[in-house]
């Protein structure tokens, strides 16, 4: 509609659709704050930090005896993007999905006791005095220069709004010093941070508990059933013959399985090339991770949700699937972090996802064809070309990378890498956010 729509339309319509919202947020102001309602924002999906957090107080909730509706009319999800049916358990059953703007979520969110987002708030939200605010920010630690410090690439608009936001926070979530300083300097926050690491990493650093077995399932059954049995069996092909050549143990169990590579490059403000770019290396892609780690390969393309609302579905920038139909689109799973509990490998460009899949030591690629280009734009906190990630600026490097990955190198620089950060992921950062709220609630 934003296509066809005639010009300065969208504009008009965003201004009285505000106009609107700020009425209604007064109207419902006039309702009483209910201390134990909490409200989760995420626009992009049922992923990221409230997510996790949210799953995680619904079980704290269900141990004080609580019915699954009482839980419900306590406990709400503000999105654009309700969830799939297979991306629900038993602990999001127990929670109110609603969509962003609507009547019921601008009720939802005047009268509750407790906010919990991941991205900032829009102009037209206003927060009650006698609200909390926790901001658990999308950026764990994060890549590209944001807010304050990039202050001259970003448009002055969204810089007010961001000291806006700042101002109605009550408290942040950090992972690490190096954040709690930036969220000082970047954010201008001033108020509480607590250091209890990313609620979003639990599942990476806990795959069982978090059933990564169960969403590694739901990836594969999205190829067609002649595809992964083809698959299955040329793994167990070459299962068999490392046996008959003596080769047993851990690299044996390796060739057996249909392992996934996780393509998720990060989001361009100018185009959405990088949607077409999967199709262009999956083949090389999968034929190096194969000669490298064994078993066969898939990949699952993941793009930032900024991308994916630009492109045109049926223009050639979005993914078409390949003959071979080894390329599974992720992009239908509003969670990138259970994904990325899932894989076995991650290539990406500038995303921050690379820090969280490398902290568990799984293996990452970078590859990015306009580093340069990319890091006169908005700069990056960290010298890209001394990350500690194997770096590729064509396909052929990236081939060459993959063929040649040492593991224990690998180990070492990450290693160096978080501990100069001082990085605080244990598993249980959802669950210690979930315990401040039942605090705070409690007060």
């Amino acid at each position: 509609m934003k296509k066809i729509a005639p010009e300065g339309a969208v504009e008009k319509y965003r201004n009285m659709r505000e106009f609107v919202i700020e009425r209604e947020f007064k109207l419902f102001s006039m309702f009483p704050v209910e201390k134990d309602k909490v409200v989760f924002c995420n626009v992009w999906g049922y992923g990221d930090n409230p997510k996790w957090i949210a799953e995680s107080y619904v079980r704290l909730l269900k141990k004080t005896g609580m019915s699954n509706s009482a839980i419900a009319e306590k406990v709400y999800f503000i999105t654009n993007k309700p969830p799939l049916k297979e991306e629900m358990n038993e602990d999001a059953a127990c929670i109110t999905f609603l969509r962003t703007n609507t009547k019921s979520a601008i009720y939802a969110l005047s009268t509750a006791g407790v906010w919990v987002d991941c991205n900032r708030k829009e102009s037209y939200i206003q927060k009650r005095r006698n609200q909390i605010y926790i901001q658990t920010w999308h950026g764990s630690l994060p890549l590209k220069r944001i807010e304050l410090d990039c202050r001259d690439y970003l448009p002055p608009e969204y810089i007010r709004n961001a000291l806006r936001d700042t101002n109605m926070t009550d408290i942040y979530i950090s992972n690490s010093e190096y954040c709690n300083e930036l969220y000082r300097r970047a954010f201008g926050f001033k108020k509480r941070i607590f250091c209890f690491g990313s609620a979003r990493m639990d599942p990476l650093i806990r795959p069982v508990r978090f059933s990564a077995g169960a969403m590694r399932e739901k990836l594969l059954s999205r190829l067609s059933e002649t595809v992964f049995r083809r698959l299955l069996n040329e793994a167990f092909l070459k299962a068999y013959k490392m046996k008959e050549n003596h080769k047993e143990g851990d690299e044996q169990k390796d060739h057996l399985r249909i392992n996934i590579a996780l393509y998720a490059p990060t989001y361009r403000d100018t185009s959405s090339e990088s949607t077409g770019r999967a199709n262009e290396i999956a083949g090389s892609i999968i034929s190096a991770l194969e000669e490298r780690f064994g078993g066969k390969f898939v990949v699952v393309t993941r793009f930032h949700p900024l991308a994916m609302s630009r492109v045109n579905h049926a223009d050639g920038a979005y993914l078409h699937f390949d003959e071979k139909e080894r390329i599974i689109d992720g992009n239908e799973f509003s969670d990138l972090y259970s994904i990325m509990a899932a894989a076995d490998v991650l290539i990406t460009d500038y995303s921050n996802c690379m820090f969280e899949m490398s902290y568990v030591e799984k293996p990452v690629f970078l590859y990015a064809t306009d580093s340069e280009q990319y890091d006169d734009t908005r700069g990056m906190y960290f010298e890209y070309d001394k990350l500690p990630f194997p770096i590729a600026h064509n396909e052929r490097e990236l081939y060459d990378n993959i063929v040649g990955y040492d593991k224990e190198e690998y180990k070492t620089r990450q290693r160096e890498f978080f501990d100069d950060i001082g990085v605080t992921e244990n598993g249980k950062a959802a669950d210690k956010v979930a315990k401040l709220i039942e605090r705070l609630v409690d007060k």
